[in-house]
């Protein structure tokens, strides 16, 4: 078995003089995955404006809607724990056209008949499938990739999703939400991702790092092996989701108006667009743990100095940069680590996990901070979030532990 930290088998055989023709046929396969990536984004991206604006022109109420939204982030929780034995069971790669071909279906489904429970319905269904895309995506991709290069191509995947979730709704700009064209726009690449899914699986060798013998793991064993790394995707889900649906908050309690209040989400998201690139390659050179504190770190001074800056422009947009790059690749340098400690069935249990520990942060993250603006103000919001990246850094800056069964 082996030993966190040490690299999978396919490294070695690269060293060694593997086949020029076995490389570029995995070159091919990161590709594939990373534009299977950047579809799954833009369908994410798409899909939420789209339910909502669809359901409001129906006159559903506020609520219903808001309970639709919900739908979609509550279905990983329910499927996360079968998700590394579906993928023993049938392999990532038909999985990920399964996770493609079935949000097919249910738009299909949408049009075919488009009552309000088949809109609900499919809005679970497909929230599921589009979370459960994001693990096994990152699993697939983190099992291809050599150590060498693993964080600079994961923090490049990040960008990309960032830049193809911002395509969603610009395309739903030019479809609409009524009728059916919205709903065909989005089974167009939903299909194409379901082929291309299917013939990495078809004509790819076994993904390394996942096809490699490991001891039965249990979740119990995932959390001692990870707990740390389960913690930063907890707290980067609450802090991410906080900021980005409580800075407009933030920003109307001093006094801005409504297009500058939402301008602090802009610049949140273009530090989160931006940096993690940076902190991909800095991790690569300099070594992932030590600039996973120095991110964590940064994120909680840039959060807290929002108080102190918010009265200079400059200083405000420094610090929102710096807040939102830091927060978004703190969890990035959290799935590098996985790829770099975990093999086989580990790599697929704790990266399920990780998923799953984010999606709870961001489905009770911004509830206990709101509370808290509403007990003290808004200063809670910087001050909970900075606090929180403070723990994490203090957390992860300890000595990591070894494995239970001593390897």
């Amino acid at each position: 078995m082996p030993k966190p930290g040490t690299l999978p088998t396919v490294q070695a055989e690269s060293r060694v003089g593997t086949p020029s023709l076995a490389l570029r046929g995995r070159g091919l396969r990161i590709a594939g995955i990373l534009f299977l990536i950047g579809t799954e984004a833009l369908l994410y991206g798409f899909s939420y404006p789209f339910f909502s604006l669809a359901l409001e022109k129906q006159g559903l109420s506020n609520w219903l809607i808001g309970l639709n939204a919900s739908l979609a982030g509550v279905g990983i929780l329910f499927f996360g724990p079968f998700l590394p034995r579906v993928i023993d069971r049938i392999g990532i790669g038909r999985l990920v056209a399964l996770l493609f071909a079935i949000p097919f279906l249910s738009f299909a489904a949408i049009l075919l008949r488009g009552d309000t429970f088949t809109w609900f319905a499919a809005r679970f269904i497909m929230g599921t499938c589009f979370s459960a895309l994001w693990t096994t995506t990152e699993i697939w991709l983190n099992g291809e990739l050599d150590d060498r290069r693993r964080g600079r191509i994961i923090a490049a995947s990040g960008t990309l999703y960032a830049a193809c979730q911002f395509v969603g709704p610009v395309l739903l700009g030019f479809s609409g939400a009524a009728g059916s064209l919205p709903l065909l726009v989005a089974m167009v690449p939903l299909a194409v991702g379901a082929l291309v899914a299917a013939l990495l699986s078809d004509r790819g060798g076994p993904t390394p790092g996942l096809e490699e013998a490991e001891p039965a793991v249990s979740w119990r064993l995932a959390v001692v092996l990870a707990g740390p790394i389960l913690f930063t995707a907890f707290v980067s889900g609450v802090g991410e989701t906080a900021m980005q649906s409580l800075l407009p908050l933030y920003g109307l309690a001093h006094g801005l108006g409504d297009a500058a209040a939402s301008g602090l989400v802009a610049t949140f998201a273009l530090g989160e667009a931006v940096l993690v690139i940076a902190l991909g390659w800095s991790a690569d050179r300099y070594g992932r743990r030590l600039v996973l504190v120095v991110a964590t770190l940064v994120a909680a001074l840039s959060t807290a100095a929002l108080p102190l800056a918010i009265g200079h422009v400059a200083l405000l947009q420094a610090a929102l940069f710096l807040s939102g790059g830091t927060v978004a690749g703190v969890y990035t340098l959290g799935i590098v680590l996985i790829g770099q400690d975990f093999r086989g069935q580990r790599l697929a249990m704790v990266s399920t996990a990780f998923g799953m520990a984010y999606s709870a942060g961001s489905v009770i993250g911004a509830t206990p901070i709101g509370y808290m603006i509403d007990l003290a103000g808004v200063e809670a919001l910087p001050i909970a979030v900075a606090g929180s990246f403070l723990m994490l850094a203090l957390l992860i800056a300890r000595p990591g532990r070894r494995d239970p069964d001593g390897s």
